[in-house]
């Protein structure tokens, strides 16, 4: 069917589902479970597989395992595909506790970013794929024009007690006055935007090794 000439464009209703092959299904289902609050809508033990869900529809996340694990490249920068999948919390006091319940599962945080119309917490999961939860700023159409086009302003954190502390809830980005603030910026500026680090795996509940993190500053959102 044509308009004016033109194809009319598909109406698709929103992203359905991800589905990410793993090297090690059980552990793959154990992190998006327990740290991420995934519940498990369908397993199929027979033929494998496990279809995962926020609450809100049958699944948003499928995950099944590769044929030859040992053999199969994990993702890298650099490449074409997928940067990461991004999760969207509420509010600020949301992303906050997200970024402590994190490091509490020795999950270590690559960078937390102020974009201006946002803030994001980066981070994989245990095959090292990118993950990003962040909160949406309620202005943030009309914020982000007069943002950085790039990259983001790293947050910076003090203690697991007091995470994001440069930031305040829902606001405008404030940073830190004090000595240890600007040596925390100036350290996050020399990384290329990062901030760690998590607590060590094997304290963690949910028993998920995250992959090693990736190194240097990212350009993508």
């Amino acid at each position: 069917m044509t308009v004016a000439g033109r194809a009319e464009m598909i109406k698709l209703a929103g992203i359905g589902h991800v589905l990410l092959r793993v090297a090690d299904e059980e552990a793959s289902k154990c992190f998006y479970r327990d740290v991420l609050g995934f519940r498990v809508a369908e397993q199929d033990p027979e033929h494998g597989g496990v279809f995962m869900t926020l609450g809100d529809g049958f699944h948003a996340l499928d995950i099944t395992k590769h044929p030859s694990p040992g053999t199969a490249r994990r993702p890298e920068r650099g490449e074409l595909g997928l940067v990461h999948i991004a999760f969207k919390v509420g509010s600020y006091a949301a992303l906050r506790e997200a970024y402590t319940h994190l490091l509490e599962n020795g999950v270590e945080i690559q960078r937390a970013v102020d974009h201006v119309c946002q803030r994001s917490v980066y981070f994989t999961d245990p095959d090292g794929n990118g993950l990003e939860i962040y909160y949406e700023m309620p202005n943030a159409l009309t914020l982000f024009p007069n943002g950085p086009r790039r990259r983001g302003r790293a947050i910076a954190a003090k203690r697991p007690r007091r995470p994001l502390a440069g930031v305040a809830h829902g606001g405008v980005a404030r940073p830190r006055r004090d000595g240890q603030g600007r040596a925390l910026a100036a350290a996050a500026r020399a990384r290329g935007g990062g901030i760690k680090k998590a607590a060590p795996c094997g304290a963690a509940p949910s028993r998920c090794t995250p992959a090693p993190p990736r190194t240097g500053g990212e350009r993508e959102r």
